[in-house]
């Protein structure tokens, strides 16, 4: 019986949707953590009296964690496990948001981001795996799109309630560690806290994983899976692809000839993404308390959590729509669609000024369009390796593209600081857009010229 064929096709059970909603709440849970370090930026920086490069490194902090955690660590799931990987992923976050409202300066801050974005990029990766093989196949697009969306979900319900609680009594007073920008960081270990509890409780193995043979135990826990799912049990394990995996290893299969193109490819398409979207998400905050100066000529700080509010909830809409519009087309040249338009509503947005409340709706019709790429490349990635080199492929791919989002703060701020207007810097960040479309537009156009190139059987006379 080929597993992943017949849960495919199957009507999604019990278990599946608990491990989706799970998988997605986690997801949730980054997102907030993400955000948090970009509506408390303008605070962070009054506080500590910081150049905008630094904080630019700081604003990145969680990226280069989360690359750490995507390409070092995310492929030990691949030999012991995505469920155990997955709770200490969940318990690393929690550790590094608890770290936070501890800070005494920048450098703390800074080991505090990085330590929550190895915990992210371990999840990121397993969760994708997660739900490719938790879902059925009407199921997938949507729930990869709702994956993707809750990056925003999280940053959304971070800006837009924890926000404006930074800024009022009494949160704004409580005493330190806790009070201020630090009561964000606080409810976010908060909330992990109790995401690790969840995971503990109800995260499940890979059924492919298991499939594979990997633990002692792999067949009487696939049956019990199985059971849970109202598929029949298996006499004995499943014949898997893992015999070239095992033989060459995950990491020369996901370069192997036939795949190498592919991976390299959504490296390029991936890095140019991050750098688009990270400096977007990183930067909009700041720009906008910036050049919306109160009566005394100083930033307005209120404007900092609806700035990263209106991003978050175009590309939370604009994921999802995306899901739902993927269930019927394919989702590469969609994919590739999206991010262009993107890149045109980041230069619109540019070219408009930056004046709220005209600024508030021309970033969320840009994130609406670009922040799918994000649902685009999770759809595309995990699916082009075999299973036991997916968490390891889907965790280069990424991780890699971590290194476009850890650039993109650090040289928004290196380019503000230069003296370039934001109209300048914000055209300029948008061009990777048109890069990472065109990449994934290769891919498609090349597969489909290979996949033209395969003889097909042809009947012999009986």
């Amino acid at each position: 019986m080929n597993i992943a064929e017949q849960i495919a096709t199957s009507k999604m059970s019990g278990l599946q949707v608990r491990a989706t909603i799970l998988a997605i709440a986690l997801v949730v849970l980054d997102g907030y953590d993400l955000a948090v370090m970009s509506f408390t930026a303008p605070f962070v920086q009054r506080e500590y009296g910081s150049d905008n490069s630094l904080l630019g490194l700081v604003l990145s902090g969680a990226l280069i964690g989360m690359f750490v955690g995507s390409v070092l660590v995310a492929p030990l799931a691949d030999r012991f496990g995505r469920r155990n990987i997955a709770m200490a992923a969940t318990a690393t976050v929690m550790v590094g948001m608890a770290i936070g409202p501890m800070s005494r300066n920048m450098a703390f801050l800074l080991t505090s981001r990085i330590v929550t974005g190895v915990g992210i990029g371990m999840l990121i990766a397993i969760v994708g795996v997660i739900l490719a093989e938790y879902t059925n196949k009407r199921s997938y697009p949507i729930a990869m799109g709702f994956s993707a969306a809750s990056v925003n979900i999280g940053a959304a319900l971070g800006a837009g309630i924890i926000g404006p609680m930074i800024t009022s009594a009494p949160f704004a007073t409580l005493a330190y560690p806790f009070g201020g920008w630090r009561f964000a960081f606080t409810i976010g270990a908060v909330l992990a806290m109790i995401t690790l509890v969840g995971t503990v409780a109800l995260f499940p193995e890979s059924m492919t994983w298991l499939a594979e043979g990997r633990a002692k135990d792999s067949l009487p826990r696939l049956n019990q899976l199985l059971a849970q799912m109202r598929q029949p049990a298996l006499k004995e394990l499943p014949e898997t692809e893992s015999a070239e995996v095992n033989k060459k290893g995950a990491l020369r299969t996901v370069f192997a000839p036939g795949v190498r193109w592919k991976t390299i490819l959504m490296v390029i398409g991936y890095i140019a993404f991050m750098i688009t979207f990270y400096f977007v998400n990183t930067w909009v905050p700041k720009t906008i308390t910036a050049t919306n100066p109160l009566a005394s000529g100083a930033p307005n700080m209120t404007l900092a959590a609806p700035s990263t509010l209106a991003t978050s909830i175009g590309g939370m809409i604009g994921m999802v729509l995306f899901g739902v519009i993927a269930m019927k087309v394919n989702v590469r040249p969609l994919t590739t669609v999206f991010v262009v338009l993107g890149a045109a509503g980041v230069v619109w947005f540019a070219m408009s000024g930056t004046q709220v409340p005209t600024a508030f709706i021309l970033i969320a019709v840009a994130s609406f369009f670009f922040s799918a790429g994000t649902s685009g490349f999770y759809t595309i990635v995990p699916r082009l390796y075999p299973t036991l080199a997916r968490a390891t492929g889907y965790g280069i791919v990424i991780g890699a593209g971590r290194l476009g989002g850890i650039a993109a703060p650090i040289l928004g701020g290196v380019v503000l600081d230069a003296g370039f207007s934001a109209k300048a810097a914000f055209t300029i960040f948008a061009m990777p857009l048109i890069v990472a479309g065109l990449t994934v537009l290769i891919l498609h156009l090349g597969s489909r010229t290979k996949e033209a190139r395969i003889p097909q059987a042809v009947p012999q006379p009986a």
